[in-house]
């Protein structure tokens, strides 16, 4: 079954903050299009609404502007850079964020998924009379943690507006 965007704004089943049309747009101003155009619509679907899922894992300032909203986003009663954010829109950097997230995703399916516990980092260990050698099948599956471990670049769009940040990761300090 093809993969279908509900991009609604606010919208109880939205399921992706950007349109298909939207990336495409985005995507013909860029340098480089071509790792974006030679997917088919439903391969760019899928990847925006996977880049969509996870984006919206992180912590946000502001609020939800409904409380029957599927998506973290639009949300108000937060400032960036002097633009209050409005329910009205979703901004540019998190759109961008999106855009550049689902190429990536197009283009690697399988970044995300972590170890499936049948490969390890290392098969043997060796120092001088020292061996130590692994059980391959043993591995720890899912070695990843979070999207910023494999594409931190993604912080650098979403950075501002996440209780993540831009460059490193931050805890609200509150003192009594």
């Amino acid at each position: 079954m093809a993969a279908t965007i509900d991009a609604t704004l606010q919208g109880a089943s939205a399921n992706s903050y950007v349109t298909l049309a939207e990336a495409n747009a985005y995507f013909e101003t860029t340098p480089d299009d071509s790792t974006w155009v030679n997917k088919t619509d439903d391969q760019k679907n899928r990847a925006i609404i996977s880049a969509t899922r996870f984006i919206d894992d992180f912590e946000f300032y502001g609020d939800r502007c409904t409380t029957t909203q599927a998506l973290k986003w639009p949300r108000d009663n937060y400032t960036v850079d002097g633009i209050k954010l409005e329910c009205t829109l979703i901004p540019d950097e998190v759109k961008v964020g999106t855009f550049e997230l689902a190429r990536a995703l197009a283009n690697n399916p399988d970044a995300l998924t972590g170890s499936k516990g049948t490969d390890g980092t290392y098969e043997e260990v060796k120092l001088g009379d020292l061996e130590v050698k692994y059980n391959t099948m043993s591995q720890n599956p899912g070695m990843v943690n979070t999207i910023l471990d494999v594409f931190p670049w993604v912080a650098t769009y979403i950075g501002p507006y996440t209780m993540a940040g831009a460059s490193s990761r931050m805890i609200k300090l509150e003192r009594g």
